[in-house]
């Protein structure tokens, strides 16, 4: 039987997504299955090639493995990757010259190769890479950094520290090394050591060319989350202000300005807070009061990588009594680098409700949450439910809406992008993606915008924004993606919460 076309690319598709996540998850025995049959459907695929031999490698299934490397070469003989695999196999075949050899041209190819493998989350093909580009050169300082920020994800915190250290000693000029040995100091609680380091990397001129921001624009942000931990918020709120001057963009930096005004202002003027009851400032002729007031603002610290604060969106799909429920995505609550989930650590995980407008520069109270569902990091789903008790009684869950989205519908989108939070803007859909079911739509998704609710015309909810780890499918293009309601109500539906 002949599949249509679409099928046979549905099916590759989810196949790769098995074989990917089977991969990570090192069942060895389901990725091999799960390449074979990738390489029945596209047999000229040297990615798929090479990924079965580093599956059957990791069986121990040498001979094997050589084979389908060595194929995967013949059909592309400039994928880094596969020499890497291929040098593993050699090396434990103990061909060590030869295995040297597949190790040199991986790097010669992309001496970035073990930064890719971390980017990936591939930490232990990371740490083998990296360990065997210093193996030939010890002088490798981007090595000894990358096998630095691998240990540390590995809570190996001495040993990444050495390796911080390493990096430093081979170029005392490497800022980002400081950046990374003052986080990693910092992780374990050494704060004047930590400190020195973010003032060294300042005393150092700015690199632009990492990422996800200039490595002065780190070290302040590092250095003030320092600070702000030792109680002092001022000096705190001044490098946060020195972070965000050299990058506007760089999310966290200007976050973290606004929580530390935060603290300081609750620190000087605790009765001035702005009480959850409080409704004073609501615009109560407005149609969209009653909605916006069933959206929040996520507010979450991640410890990892001296980040700070992020803010998301979500919105209430359930209440009872006191406790309502709130869906939002999966990566608004846990740090995609290391994985850490936001209601770990006391005050890490708060909502705010929506106010009203004009309101006074006064700090806003805030109701904790905490997390019960939340979908896995393989899933094609990336949701997490909060549990939130004692938010105001006239905050109730949105209307959903089910059924086909036709293209050119026109929607809103309501949530706090860059920012600007509980905006409005106007969009129109332009289909739906048909190897994922997603809801594509003609504009690009903000920082703050995940978890943002879609309305239709009548104000119904018919879908939720979110935020893909594959930025390349939400960019400059402006086209955004959000999940159909049904798709998450079905979700909602398995985590046992029926909604009204």
């Amino acid at each position: 039987m002949i599949m249509p076309p679409t099928t046979v690319a549905q099916t590759l598709e989810q196949l790769w997504q098995q074989g990917e996540t089977a991969q990570a998850q090192k069942k060895y025995p389901e990725a091999e299955r799960i390449w074979r049959q990738i390489i029945q459907l596209d047999p000229n695929s040297a990615v798929a090639f090479s990924n079965l031999c580093a599956a059957l490698f990791r069986q121990n299934k040498l001979d094997e493995a050589l084979i389908f490397c060595q194929k995967a070469l013949a059909l592309d003989p400039k994928l880094p990757e596969t020499y890497y695999n291929l040098g593993l196999v050699l090396y434990d075949q103990k061909k060590l010259t030869e295995a040297e050899e597949m190790f040199r041209r991986a790097i010669a190819l992309d001496d970035n190769l073990g930064l890719v493998l971390y980017d990936q989350k591939k930490l232990t093909e990371a740490e083998e890479m990296f360990r065997r580009a210093l193996a030939l050169d010890d002088k490798y300082v981007y090595a000894y950094n990358g096998l630095g920020n691998v240990l540390r994800d590995q809570k190996k915190l001495k040993e990444a520290e050495e390796m911080y250290r390493r990096a430093i000693e081979v170029d005392d000029k490497y800022v980002y090394a400081y950046n990374n040995l003052g986080n990693v100091l910092r992780d374990q609680k050494k704060l004047t050591e930590a400190e020195e380091m973010y003032r060294r990397a300042l005393d150092l001129p700015d690199d632009t060319t990492g990422t996800p921001t200039t490595a002065h624009t780190l070290a302040h942000n590092g250095l003030g989350l320092l600070l702000q931990e030792q109680g002092k918020l001022e000096a705190a709120i001044a490098e946060f202000e020195k972070a965000t001057k050299i990058d506007p963009k760089f999310e966290f930096a200007s976050n973290n300005l606004q929580e530390a005004r935060r603290l300081l202002s609750l620190q000087q003027q605790p009765e001035q807070i702005i009480a959850l009851n409080n409704t004073k400032y609501l615009p109560q002729e407005d149609p969209l009061t009653r909605i916006k007031r069933s959206i929040v603002k996520i507010s979450v610290v991640f410890t990892g990588n001296a980040k700070g604060t992020a803010y998301g969106t979500g919105y209430v799909v359930k209440r009872r009594g006191t406790t309502v429920w709130i869906i939002t995505n999966r990566h608004v609550v846990v740090d995609r680098d290391t994985e850490q989930r936001a209601d770990n650590l006391e005050n890490n995980l708060e909502v705010e409700p929506y106010y009203g407008e004009n309101l006074p520069n006064l700090p806003r109270d805030r109701a904790k949450a905490k997390i019960i569902q939340i979908t896995e990091p393989q899933e094609n789903l990336d949701l997490a439910l909060l549990e939130v008790t004692g938010l105001p009684d006239d905050i109730s869950p949105l209307t959903f809406h089910q059924g086909e989205i036709n293209p050119q519908t026109p929607i809103s989108i309501i949530g706090h992008p860059e920012s600007k939070d509980w905006s409005k803007y106007e969009a129109i859909t332009i289909g739906i993606q048909s190897s994922s079911g997603n809801l594509l739509i003609d504009v690009s998704l903000a920082v703050g915008g995940s978890g943002s609710p879609v309305f239709d015309q009548e104000m119904r909810v018919i879908g939720l924004m979110f935020k893909t780890i594959n930025e390349s499918q939400i960019d400059s293009s402006g086209i955004g993606f959000a999940y159909p309601i049904d798709r998450v109500l079905q979700k909602l539906a398995q985590w046992q919460v029926v909604v009204p």
